[in-house]
């Protein structure tokens, strides 16, 4: 059994007992008040849970939450756990006031569902980041070539290198290009010996799939023409290789594809999806109670750190700034004060805490995020929300394409997919795929797992620099 089975089974298995351990806590919870008597033992109450347990596997891999795959902020798989467990709950329920189980408890059984919604959210956050850490070693991760060592293939492996979730390990490029072979790839903070290297061209493949155990290979050349990738492709399934390969799509406007089958023709075509209508209502009404509530229970710590800004060097309490908005309406956007007032506002971002703009205490402030709470105000205003791409300065704007325009259909955030990202040091524009992500699955759901891993990221100090 190869790691990859053997994580499928154990993950079954978890999500089988906690099911079972659930309606014995629901079992115990019930009968502990000493006002409640049920005329059946634990005994019999705990096969009806394993019965549970099975209903709620069987829904579950329908859902296919048993495939190896990892969504950008396992948000995919979260929204897939949610409605299983409502789809289970609900088939278990009718099935049990249909035959009339041991005459139960309506109470008891919604107990048991209840902690069950719980302990398998706590079960799949443990398993999955056990998985990751797992991976992050190395172990059971399958070797991947990327082809093509162009903008594109580069991209790609950035992506992979980070979001070690996947279960892919890059062993190097192949290229049609001979001038590039046996160079190494520069790719931003990614170390050198991480599959940089340029190893030929497909002709290599044999010699990695004897020497790298090589399994798959991503074809990263969208410009190429369709008869050369369709060579590459052949070649490959020649060999026994998987292949994965970038659609002509890519890095233009149509970022939100489907396969489409008209006749047994397949068609690439953009997703005519997006949230629900009443999405925009519910998160205009998150963002204003939640603000409220934060900006009064915030007050003290308010003013203790606009008193130590003014104290810490001199000028203005807060920093103000244009930024560009929803539609591209511009807007007055509020930090507290970090850096000295004699520096330009519209100059390079700080890539080192040691930038001598920065004040002393500008330093503890970018570190722990609490120069953003002033945009608490920006939020009630209705120009930003707490959640969503973050707003770019009107030059940086000016240069954008039509791609990048997209991020400007949504009003900007305080934080968003971006801030929580492996790449968060770099610039906004440079990763759109972040954005993208964010406006093809925006839901509540996905805002409020953003804020919690904000939150998580702020308390561990590794904010701006």
């Amino acid at each position: 059994m190869n790691s990859t089975n053997l994580f499928t089974l154990t993950q079954k298995i978890a999500d089988f007992l906690f099911v079972v351990l659930s309606f014995a806590l629901g079992f115990v919870f019930y009968t502990s008040s000493g006002n409640h008597s049920v005329p059946y033992a634990f005994g019999q109450f705990m096969e009806l849970g394993s019965l549970a347990g099975l209903l709620f596997l069987t829904v579950f891999h329908s859902l296919r939450l048993y495939d190896n795959k990892t969504s950008l902020l396992h948000v995919v798989e979260t929204r897939r756990l949610l409605i299983g467990w409502a789809l289970s709950s609900l088939i278990f329920l009718s099935l049990v006031f249909l035959f009339r189980f041991l005459d139960l408890s309506r109470l008891m059984i919604s107990t048991s569902l209840g902690i069950a919604f719980f302990m398998l959210l706590i079960e799949r956050s443990i398993t999955y980041q056990l998985h990751l850490l797992i991976r992050v070693n190395g172990a059971g991760s399958r070797p991947v070539v990327i082809y093509g060592a162009g903008v594109v293939g580069r991209h790609l492996f950035k992506r992979i290198y980070h979001s070690p979730g996947l279960g892919l390990r890059v062993v190097g490029f192949l290229d049609d290009e001979s001038a590039l072979w046996g160079k190494q790839v520069h790719i931003g903070e990614v170390r050198r010996e991480n599959g940089n290297l340029i190893l030929g061209g497909i002709d290599q493949l044999v010699a990695l799939i004897e020497s790298r155990g090589l399994r798959e290979v991503f074809v990263a050349i969208p410009n190429a023409t369709y008869q050369r990738n369709l060579e590459i492709v052949q070649i490959c399934r020649k060999h026994g290789l998987s292949v994965s390969v970038v659609p002509p799509t890519y890095g233009q406007q149509m970022h939100n594809i489907e396969v489409e089958d008209i006749g047994g023709i397949p068609i690439l075509r953009e997703k005519e999806s997006g949230p629900h209508f009443l999405y925009p209502f519910v998160k205009r009404s998150f963002d204003v109670i939640v603000c409220l509530g934060a900006m009064i229970f915030l007050s003290p710590v308010y003013l203790l750190l606009a008193l130590v800004v003014r104290m810490d060097s001199p000028g203005t309490i807060v920093f103000r700034q244009k930024r560009v908005g929803k539609d591209g309406i511009e807007f007055d956007f509020f930090k507290f004060r970090t850096m000295r007032t004699d520096a330009d506002p519209y100059a390079v971002t700080p890539k080192s805490a040691q930038d001598p703009r920065i004040t002393r205490f500008g330093r503890w402030l970018r570190r722990s995020s609490l120069d953003e709470l002033p945009q608490l105000w920006n939020v009630l205003r209705g120009d930003m929300s707490l959640v969503g791409p973050r707003p770019e300065m009107p030059f940086i704007v000016a240069t954008y394409n039509e791609e990048q325009r997209e991020r400007l259909r949504v009003r900007p955030g305080i934080t968003g997919v971006w801030q929580i990202s492996a790449v968060r040091g770099e610039p906004i524009h440079a990763n759109m795929e972040y954005d993208l992500f964010y406006l093809e699955h925006r839901s509540l759901l996905l805002d409020l797992i953003i804020i919690v891993k904000t939150l998580a990221t702020a308390a561990r100090g590794i904010g701006a620099y």
